[in-house]
């Protein structure tokens, strides 16, 4: 888990502090950071353009590149420059072995993403890497802070248990559950789920519960960022492991939450 990073960069300032979450996290894990500038010269309306304006794209790309090693000497940066639609090239990535983990930010304004749709969740639907989604700049996990993992199903199984287990050993981290599904649900898998995660990670690490299901009134990123306020969560982690995370739920807590998003696989 988030062995390998890959961080798709281009020209604009909404990625950076998705560029800086990236360059933190892989000092941190001490893992390296591939750096990859994705050219769609279609999208640009230059597919029908000369060779020499589809060679300024690759140029741009090198210069933000080279960029980012010269301001970041101290972590092992790989630079790549590809052409294709974003979401496909990253997926060709992931499934090469280059990357397990993507440091994704917002690639489009609030606006436009209303009329084309969201970047993040096309990447997301494409992909079966662990994903980090940073919108503004935040602090990394840490000790004295929790992860809140939000779930709206209720089938905690080994491999889930083992990620949130993993997840806090990585960045030292308390856990924090929130259960947003239905009203009317037998929780005591929540109990056996703390119960199984104390037993893995120890007394070092404090680990909890909440139950909160959302209503009309109440939707599950409000919830979300209710309780991420509450306890001062520095990060939401989203289990999309056998169907513990909605689509619902991912939809609205990817594009809103108030805190960056972690979607582990």
């Amino acid at each position: 888990m988030f062995d390998k990073i890959l961080l798709p960069v281009d020209p604009s300032k909404r990625l950076k502090p998705a560029r800086e979450y990236a360059i933190a996290l892989s000092e941190k894990l001490q893992v390296p950071l591939v750096a990859a500038f994705i050219a769609n010269p279609k999208k640009a309306g230059t597919g029908t353009a000369s060779l020499d304006t589809r060679d300024g794209f690759a140029a741009l790309g090198k210069r933000q590149l080279d960029q980012i090693i010269e301001s970041n000497q101290s972590i092992n940066i790989k630079p790549i420059v590809m052409k294709g639609k974003r979401h496909r090239v990253l997926a060709k990535l992931v499934d090469e072995g280059i990357a397990d983990t993507l440091i994704l930010g917002p690639f489009r304004s609030y606006l436009s993403r209303i009329f084309t749709g969201s970047e993040v969740e096309r990447i997301l639907e494409y992909e079966s890497s662990h994903a980090f989604v940073v919108r503004e700049p935040h602090p990394l996990p840490g000790p004295g802070s929790p992860a809140l993992v939000v779930i709206d199903g209720i089938n905690f199984s080994d491999k889930s248990i083992s990620s949130i287990e993993a997840f806090a050993r990585k960045f030292g981290c308390d856990i924090e559950l929130l259960y947003l599904g239905k009203k009317r649900i037998n929780t005591d898998f929540m109990d056996k789920t703390v119960v199984s995660l104390r037993e893995k990670l120890g007394e070092k690490f404090h680990i909890t519960s909440t139950i909160i299901p959302h209503t009309f009134f109440k939707s599950r990123k409000s919830i979300t960022n209710s309780v991420v306020e509450s306890e001062g969560a520095r990060i939401v982690v989203l289990p999309l492991i056998n169907h513990l995370v909605s689509e619902f739920l991912l939809h609205q807590v990817v594009l809103d939450a108030s805190v960056p998003v972690c979607v582990i696989r």
